[in-house]
């Protein structure tokens, strides 16, 4: 190295470290804190629950008839409603309001979470609601297939509206009530001297079926079975325990009637 570039070298000032004295004066370093949130104590579901409180809608819930026909649809499908939004091109928050509010979505709108639920318009809309169901044909070819035991258990388990079958003096009876199943069994609720009371200690037959005429397809499970009126008060505690059961007409409906399968069948119909 020559004496020149030495020379240089040595009068080069060095870099001051931050925070020391120039001119005898301390040059404080600047921080920025930026505090983090706590994690819940309950776990990440508790913090998505309070993000899902903090979008909460400034009124009540009131759903119209599209909503619960919306709500409904998706449960058939087993869609989550980030599922059905994605398929629909819309927005999460805007498919929340259609499921919560009563909303006028767009022709285009509709027809969109139509098509993401499988469906048409009109049926999201309610039309045919007053036409017995099975009104429409079938666009194609109609294949019956049988249903095996145990998927005729998984589409009944649910419990629901089904029709209950039995004979009388005047002739066969076939009459519909609230179900609900227990332990493999079919639990009805009815008054004290209905006609289901009647007969609640005879052979019976229990139907339940399911239409969608959106798709052209659905299905029927039938079952053959002794009923008993149940009067044990350990099987009746076992019943108002397990079972969620509340008839529609809304009345005093303390008879428990119980039905135990003796043969399941059913069978499906699509158009292909």
């Amino acid at each position: 190295m020559t004496v020149e570039r030495t020379e240089e070298v040595k009068r080069r000032p060095r870099a001051r470290p931050r925070g020391s004295p120039v001119g005898g004066v301390v040059i404080p370093m600047s921080v920025s804190y930026i505090p983090r949130q706590p994690a819940s104590p309950m776990g990440p579901d508790k913090d998505n629950q309070s993000r899902r409180n903090e979008r909460a809608w400034p009124s009540p819930p009131d759903p119209g008839d599209l909503s619960k026909r919306v709500v409904q649809r998706r449960a058939e499908l087993h869609l989550s409603q980030a599922q059905v939004a994605a398929r629909a091109g819309m927005s999460l928050r805007y498919l929340e309001y259609v499921e919560n509010y009563p909303a006028r979505p767009h022709a285009a709108v509709l027809r969109r979470l139509a098509a993401a639920l499988r469906t048409t318009p009109a049926a999201l809309l309610g039309a045919g609601a007053q036409v017995p169901p099975g009104y429409g044909r079938l666009p194609g070819p109609p294949v019956v297939t049988k249903l095996l035991t145990a998927e005729c258990r998984r589409l009944i388990a649910a419990g629901g509206i089904g029709r209950i079958a039995f004979g009388t003096a005047s002739g066969p009876i076939v009459l519909p009530v609230n179900f609900a199943m227990l332990a493999g069994t079919i639990v009805v609720r009815t008054s004290e001297g209905t006609a289901v009371d009647g007969h609640a200690d005879e052979q019976v037959a229990f139907e339940v079926d399911h239409i969608d005429e959106a798709l052209s397809q659905g299905w029927s499970v039938l079952v053959r079975g002794k009923a008993h009126r149940v009067t044990h008060p350990a099987e009746l505690q076992l019943i108002r325990r397990d079972t969620d059961l509340w008839p529609w007409p809304g009345d005093d409906r303390d008879i428990y009637v119980r039905i135990i399968p003796d043969t399941i069948t059913g069978r499906r119909i699509e158009s292909r």
